[in-house]
């Protein structure tokens, strides 16, 4: 079983694989830029998940070698508006329907403040606390947030389901 963290975002996606024994076994930020139209950045970090689920051979069909559980974090409605809104929301559904349907995966949507709240002990903590929580509280050290979010979506699929 692998346990798999993801932190859609537009600018920078972070995916971290976890292992039976809760260790990373792999780890991606996926960066666009704004100078791509909207469809062929979703487009990109859709296409950069399922390379990395088939490097870790996850899925729940014949001749892979590993079953996973994906935690993803949820939309945060009340930092983005207009446009950006629609634009995120249209990456969750696309990496949704791949999950499902391409790799048959489960998984879960987890709200932000869920989120924050396991690795911090509050709903509303701030990017930096979340960086610096995630290393007090595993030893493990992040440059970028949404890495750092990725790994404690990863660490609640472990926690929370390793036998």
């Amino acid at each position: 079983m692998r346990f798999i963290g993801i932190d859609p975002s537009l600018v920078g996606t972070g995916f971290v694989c976890l292992n039976e024994e809760g260790n990373i076994e792999g780890q991606e930020l996926i960066k666009t830029t704004t100078t791509l139209e909207i469809e062929d950045r979703l487009k990109l970090i859709n296409d950069q998940i399922q390379l990395l689920l088939d490097k870790y051979q996850i899925r729940y069909t014949d001749g892979y070698k590993h079953t996973g559980l994906v935690y993803m974090e949820g939309l945060s409605f009340g930092s983005k508006n207009g446009n950006a809104v629609t634009q995120l929301a249209g990456l969750h559904y696309l990496l949704r329907i791949n999950l499902r349907n391409r790799f048959n995966l489960e998984y879960k949507i987890i709200p932000p403040t869920t989120l924050k709240k396991f690795v911090t002990g509050k709903g509303n903590s701030k990017k930096e606390l979340m960086l610096l929580e995630v290393y007090k509280r595993w030893g493990v050290s992040f440059k970028d947030h949404n890495l750092a979010d990725a790994y404690g979506l990863a660490q609640m699929s472990y926690e929370r389901n390793s036998v």
